[in-house]
């Protein structure tokens, strides 16, 4: 599938893929150091190093070259995004709390992150995996075929 967009756009598009996936990337491999610190130092000095992003810089001009799917799921991303840090910004629970309520959003971020991927691979013209890949149809009473799974017993017979 090739894309419809101009070279500017295919530049922001991949900008913000890339953005999203490392702004994650960082937030879910980084939680335990991030917590660590902020529970036995009760400091937050360190959080702009985690959820620093792109997207916050991104003009409304760039933005209005994508679809309106893609600005929805862009904006409930960073959303949840911003939420996280202010939470962590003005929280004072208890150290559990805290990673119970970054927990719930990492899973739902994941959520997101999976379908804002999606949209930015179609405005792209990537195909992805899943796509391309042609589902097995099969009807309900219709027999496994495990003839490639397991070898006839009979014929090792002589």
């Amino acid at each position: 599938m090739k894309s419809k967009n101009t070279e500017a756009t295919q530049r922001v598009l991949v900008l913000l893929k890339i953005d999203a996936n490392n702004l994650f990337k960082r937030i879910k491999e980084r939680k335990s150091e991030y917590l660590e610190i902020f529970a036995l130092r009760r400091t937050r000095e360190h959080f702009p190093m985690i959820f620093k992003n792109r997207y916050e810089g991104t003009s409304i001009m760039d933005l209005s070259h994508c679809s309106t799917d893609l600005i929805t799921t862009l904006d409930q991303f960073y959303t949840l995004v911003e939420e996280m840090n202010w939470y962590l910004y003005q929280t004072e629970d208890m150290p559990n709390t805290v990673e119970d309520f970054i927990d719930r959003k990492i899973r739902r971020m994941e959520k997101l992150l999976s379908t804002l991927n999606l949209f930015l691979d179609a405005e792209l013209g990537i195909e992805s995996e899943q796509a391309s890949q042609e589902p097995e149809v099969r009807f309900i009473d219709q027999e496994p075929d495990f003839s490639d799974s397991f070898n006839d017993d009979t014929s090792q017979e002589t």
